[in-house]
């Protein structure tokens, strides 16, 4: 099984392309094999369906999206469905290669085996994805009908934001493009220097009152969304030791913010509390490693590590540990999604399992995709919605 930090992006001056490679020295590591456990909560399956073809390139994780009783969900292949969300019926699907003319889509989509790389992300009536062809595509909530594409300086594949009048893309070459809403016209684009060598992937900006984003280079900016002008830009993490995989440190994933606090934490590096309302002030520090980025809930910061360890952090002033949970390691986990008082993660070989916040401990476990998860679950209430590898969307309830 190939490590994740394996996966890298190559930048030598400007983004050129990318690379998938392996390394004669990586180290063989064997998953943890799964022990029986006492079930102490239901996990029922709702329904689920078939969105569309898996993805071909692993660092693509498309996770659905709500807004009110439906549900938006995306598969590599381009397609787009909307379903009511406590039935699975569906509502409208489309294929945004539709939105393309032959020339365009001969231009767009034949050098990528995958043409939506990035979403669902919802707001202000659309639904948005970022393509393979290097733009974020606005479709209309009520019948997916197109509402605009717009241009990014490279792939997105985390979802695209919106809040307000504004939408918000990361795309994996160190840049933020705000978006208006309205028409897709671009209001501003923020950059920040990258090292030559990343993870294939970025973080999940976070959009309110500011855009927070985290980076390659191991920072983490929060922008004014009028201008893209930092208000706050903090280092999380510096590279250590000699050798460009080494000096790794991408913020990659999930940020959690809760009022003034972000958390965040990188490849190799630290996770870390950032207090807005002290100019940005690191709180407070710990070494860790994550490709998943972190949750919040029950005052814990959760984070799983590169290593699928699930660790609990204290959220407040001194981020000790409180608990940490070693069973799923080397499973390849997905980020550690908070549903009612338990964490919903996802690993490799398709198994969904709860642990209690409280303590870490297994209460449920489920076999949700045989092809596996590589996205992390969407919560709506004791409901949890998760895409597996094999393009199915799956909706689950606590009982």
């Amino acid at each position: 099984m190939k490590a994740k930090f394996l996966v890298v992006l190559l930048l030598p001056f400007l983004l050129v392309g990318c690379s998938w490679f392996d390394s004669d020295e990586e180290e063989v590591r064997e998953p943890a094999t799964l022990t029986d456990i006492e079930a102490e909560v239901g996990l029922v399956r709702l329904w689920d369906v078939k969105i569309g073809k898996g993805a071909s390139d692993k660092a693509i994780q498309l996770v659905p999206g709500f807004s009110g009783s439906r549900i938006f969900a995306a598969a590599a292949d381009g397609t787009v469905k909307a379903f009511e969300s406590g039935t699975g019926r569906e509502i409208w699907r489309v294929n945004i290669e539709e939105f393309y003319d032959s020339e365009e889509r001969r231009n767009a989509f034949t050098k990528s085996a995958d043409t939506i790389t990035g979403g669902v992300g919802v707001g202000q009536d659309l639904v948005l994805v970022g393509s393979s062809a290097g733009e974020v595509v606005a479709m209309n909530q009520s019948d997916g009908s197109l509402a605009w594409r717009a241009r990014t300086t490279s792939e997105v594949l985390a979802p695209p934001q919106a809040f307000g009048q504004l939408v918000v893309a990361q795309s994996i070459d160190g840049k933020v493009a705000g978006f208006d809403a309205l028409d897709g016209e671009r209001k501003w684009l923020y950059s920040t220097s990258i090292p030559s060598l990343t993870l294939r992937g970025t973080c999940t900006p976070l959009l309110s009152d500011g855009v927070v984003a985290g980076f390659a280079n191991g920072r983490v900016a929060v922008l004014d969304k009028e201008r893209g002008l930092p208000v706050v830009d903090q280092r999380v993490a510096a590279a250590q030791g000699q050798s460009d995989l080494e000096r790794l440190i991408d913020i990659d994933g999930l940020i959690a913010r809760s009022d003034n606090m972000i958390y965040a934490a990188s490849y190799q590096g630290n996770i870390a509390a950032i207090d807005l309302a002290q100019n940005g002030r690191v709180v407070w520090a710990k070494p860790a490693s994550t490709v998943t980025g972190v949750t919040l809930g029950f005052g814990n910061v959760y984070m799983a590590s590169a290593d699928s360890e699930i660790f609990a952090f204290d959220a407040n002033a001194n981020g000790k540990e409180n608990w940490k949970n070693e069973a799923l390691l080397y499973r390849d986990v997905t980020a550690a999604v908070p549903v009612s008082s338990y964490l919903a993660v996802g690993d490799f070989k398709g198994y969904l399992h709860l642990l209690a916040q409280s303590d870490g401990r297994f209460v449920a476990r489920t076999k949700v995709d045989g092809d596996g998860l590589r996205s992390p679950a969407v919560v709506d209430g004791s409901r949890i919605y998760i895409v597996g590898n094999s393009g199915r969307l799956s909706a689950l309830e606590l009982r």
